[in-house]
């Protein structure tokens, strides 16, 4: 088994995209607003898209001073190199599959020459994705965003600036908290959760590791720091003209 360092996400990404103060920052697939909220926090301006309308009401009032609109990773509604970054937390492995490399594509061409794309990718393995597996299994989907980027850095779309894996570590009181967490994230699992209720807790159980603190599960995740080539000019998409 491969061991990684724990890591917090949005002390990375302040790093590598310092400095945020003033920064227009686009977050692609921004759900209910954890990560715009913290990108505000630190003095950047940003801006979010969701297909899901009522995440995007969830965000706002976390997200007060963040600019939302409801729309797709396909299509983005913003100009050519309107973004100094543009981030998928998590994000990448819910577009369809034939549609990830166009997601990339636009995400280039709205941050422009030498602008950032950073993709956050949860991996297929470790004790969370082991636990949440038994009601819905991503291993397909996340394979697939994996061999997006890989896709879109020998199309020269992008090039690849800084990998970085590590281990995001989630602790919880119990293993209800584990559940509502894992409905949270999608609330389409709820039926299936409920359905494997005691497979899912017993393997919960087995998987976590015990400390004074609750229960531990880790999920090891990949972020790739994309930049767009200096001497590439991104595809409009037609799409977006009609």
């Amino acid at each position: 088994m491969i061991t990684r360092p724990a890591g917090d996400t949005v002390e990375i990404l302040e790093k590598l995209l310092t400095p945020l103060q003033g920064r227009r920052i686009l977050d692609i697939g921004c759900g209910r607003g954890n990560l715009l909220q913290a990108l505000v926090e630190r003095g950047a301006s940003v801006v979010g898209l969701d297909p899901d309308e009522a995440m995007l009401e969830v965000a706002q009032k976390l997200a007060p001073k963040a600019a939302l609109k409801h729309g797709c990773a396909q299509i983005l509604p913003w100009g050519d190199a309107s973004m100094h970054a543009a981030i998928f937390l998590n994000s990448l492995h819910h577009v369809p599959v034939p549609d990830m490399l166009l997601a990339l594509e636009e995400a280039a061409r709205v941050v422009g020459r030498g602008g950032s794309v950073v993709v956050i990718e949860p991996l297929s393995e470790g004790s969370f994705f082991d636990a949440l597996r038994l009601i819905e299994d991503e291993t397909e989907v996340r394979h697939a965003a994996q061999d997006a980027i890989v896709r879109a850095m020998r199309r020269g779309i992008v090039s690849e600036s800084r990998r970085i894996e590590y281990d995001r570590i989630e602790t919880f009181p119990d293993a209800a908290a584990f559940m509502a967490r894992a409905v949270a994230a999608d609330p389409s699992r709820e039926e299936r959760a409920e359905a494997a209720r005691g497979k899912l807790l017993a393997r919960f159980e087995a998987l976590s590791e015990h400390e004074d603190g609750g229960y531990v599960l880790h999920q090891p995740i990949r972020l790739h720091h994309l930049k767009v080539p200096v001497g590439s000019k991104p595809s409009v998409n037609p799409a977006m003209f009609g």
